[in-house]
């Protein structure tokens, strides 16, 4: 079995690579794999290659659902190579700085605590793959593009390289390894150019809509999936908060749900002009979509902070809210799923 913990950084990678690359590329929002998603979530009970995953997993968020995006024309575009290291922060600069040197850009896993400015610096950790696309030794800093300024929104960024040292340090002080994820534009590939498969759509709302469970053979893992991943996490919900103890996968895959409804504006519009489908009532309920994951997580945060503070249970009234509100959640995903479904099919 590949570490599960493996699946938790891909993941990230994935979900910063597309953001990334539909805020630099306005035709990446025509690329068949934007609307190929489908929803996920680890099924609870089930075996672990030893003991003490499943706890591991539980307490550092990974039972939350996440978005799975379509990466078969992904793949095409993109050359990936993966490193583990733990060395002094000397030997990881010049590995960063060879690899750039030789055409690629890569994901690192910085605590943005570090960062000299944003919402998590010098205020809480928050271990995240970082996007650098190249670096200037003049101001000691390398280039990235960042959404820790402005969550949801990716923005040009400079991270000291002292900061790189800092957030190293202190990840391996937690017994972890720092990660890289290499990658760069396949030569033999060519301009994003696709359109969005009208049959592609009505698919993947399906098998959102289906449910039901899946076997990963890569992870040896099985998966609730589509809505049925958010509607047994509601299920669950008093035993993840009550045992979450690390928020940052949490925390990144809340904050994918509200990016991944904001895209879902942008390419409802597209299928929209290029279907001659009047799909304004969809991007409305997107809209409300985004508005109200982004609720969810900020309170969830909040309550998370306010128990870790003061160690604390829980209070039934927050778990109310949550769940409460999850559902409301849950009705929408499925009404605007439902609706689009209904709308694409009538094409």
């Amino acid at each position: 079995m590949i570490s599960p913990y493996n699946e938790l950084w891909m993941d990230c990678v994935t979900n910063n690579l597309i953001a990334m690359l539909a805020s630099q590329n306005e035709a990446f929002l025509k690329f068949p794999c934007y609307m190929d998603t489908i929803y996920l979530r680890k099924v609870f009970n089930q075996s672990y290659s030893s003991e003490g995953i499943q706890e591991d997993l539980m307490s550092n968020g990974a039972y939350f659902p996440k978005i799975q995006y379509s990466l078969e024309l992904l793949n095409n575009y993109i050359d990936h190579e993966f490193e583990e290291i733990n060395q002094d922060c000397q030997s990881i600069h010049n590995i960063i700085k060879s690899k750039i040197d030789d055409g690629y850009c890569l994901f690192i896993l910085v605590d943005r605590f570090f960062y000299p400015s944003g919402l998590d610096a010098n205020t809480s950790h928050m271990i995240h793959p970082t996007f650098i696309y190249g670096y200037n030794n003049d101001n000691q800093s390398y280039m990235a593009l960042e959404d820790c300024v402005m969550m949801g929104k990716m923005d040009y960024y400079s991270i000291p390289y002292s900061s790189i040292e800092k957030s190293s340090q202190y990840i391996t002080s937690l017994g972890r390894a720092i990660s890289l994820n290499f990658c760069k534009t396949n030569e033999s590939s060519k301009e994003f150019n696709g359109e969005i498969p009208i049959l592609q759509v009505i698919n993947s709302l399906e098998k959102m809509l289906q449910g039901g469970q899946i076997y990963n053979k890569e992870y040896d893992l099985y998966y609730h999936c589509g809505l049925d991943s958010l509607s047994t996490f509601s299920n669950e919900i008093s035993t993840f908060f009550y045992k979450l103890t690390d928020k940052n996968t949490f925390r990144t895959r809340a904050l994918s749900f509200c990016q991944y409804h904001k895209r879902n504006q942008d390419v409802v519009t597209l299928i929209s002009k290029y279907y001659d489908i009047n799909m304004g009532e969809i991007k409305l309920y997107y809209e409300q979509l985004y508005k109200k994951w982004f609720v969810f997580k900020n309170k969830s945060n909040y309550i998370l902070e306010k128990r870790m503070f003061s160690g604390i249970h829980i209070s039934k009234d927050d778990l109310a809210w949550l769940n409460f509100n999850l559902n409301e959640i849950i009705d929408l995903e499925r009404r605007t799923m439902e609706r689009m479904w209904f709308l694409c099919r009538e094409y």
